[in-house]
Order: structure tokens, then C-alpha cells, then sequence
């Protein structure tokens, strides 16, 4: 890396402190989670934790933003080598307020631990019906 933060090649490093353990990704239709949610009102509950709720209700049309943090939800499992299915969806919260931040706990902070994962980062964008959500999740070092 050089004395700029790129790489040689000129892109740009990842941080220091940040080694990369993996990358998920993931797209859904909004009207997709709108079914789900107004099919089977409990699944609010058992996807998304009070925040993100509370976060996703404030706004006119909250299904854009319900299918950003199932997509991230999906996009982290995926960057954590867990894949999507298998793990409380509450475990891993999306938290909203500009930059969007992900908490995990129970079993996937767990997990995450012991692979040496020490944060995920999280971009999401939803234009045109759709959602989108990339992951890194990120060790503190090469022997992290």
C-alpha cells in the first residue's frame, strides 16, 4: 500500500485494521418483501428487530427499505461463509441514520467471532422496485 491508501495497482486498500475474511451480495424485489410482510404479518417479528422497524415505519412506503435490510441480512450471511439459511434473522440488525451500521448477536455474533470477523461493513441502495445490499465482513488482522 502506499503512503496514499492505494494499492500499486492505484486502487484503493482496504483500511488499516481491516483485512477482508469475505463478500456477500444480494438483490429483491420490494413487492416481494411487501407480500411476505402483508401475507404473514409476523414475519415483521421473526426479520427485523424493533429498530429497524421503527427505522422502516417512519418513512411513507417502508418496503424499499424492509428489502435493503433483508438483502443486507442475506449479503452478510453470505460474506460470513453461513450462506442464508440457518441463523435467527434478528441476529444479524441493520441500523440506520446515515451511514448504515450492522450489529450482530446470539449465534451469528458468535460465528463471527470465532472465524476472527471483528465488523461488517454494509452499502445498500433501493431504486426502482428493487433492493440492493453488499457485505464485507472484515478481521482485525492476518492472524485475527
Amino acid at each position: 500500500m502506499t503512503a496514499t491508501g492505494h494499492t500499486a495497482g492505484g486502487f484503493p486498500a482496504i483500511p488499516p485494521g481491516g483485512l477482508l475474511f469475505g463478500l456477500g451480495i444480494d438483490v429483491i424485489e420490494a413487492a416481494r418483501i411487501r407480500r411476505l410482510l402483508e401475507r404473514l404479518p409476523k414475519a415483521y417479528a421473526r426479520l427485523f428487530s424493533d429498530r429497524e422497524r421503527a427505522y422502516c415505519d417512519d418513512f411513507a412506503d417502508p418496503f424499499p427499505r424492509y428489502a435493503a435490510r433483508f438483502a443486507a441480512k442475506e449479503a452478510v450471511g453470505k460474506a460470513l461463509g453461513i450462506g442464508i439459511i440457518g441463523f435467527v434473522w434478528r441476529d444479524i440488525e441493520v441500523l440506520s441514520g446515515g451511514k448504515p451500521l450492522v450489529a450482530l448477536h446470539g449465534d451469528v455474533a458468535r460465528i463471527a467471532a470465532h472465524l476472527g470477523v471483528t465488523r461488517v461493513e454494509v452499502s445498500l441502495s433501493h431504486t426502482g422496485g428493487m433492493a440492493y445490499a453488499v457485505a464485507a465482513a472484515l478481521k482485525e488482522d492476518a492472524d485475527g
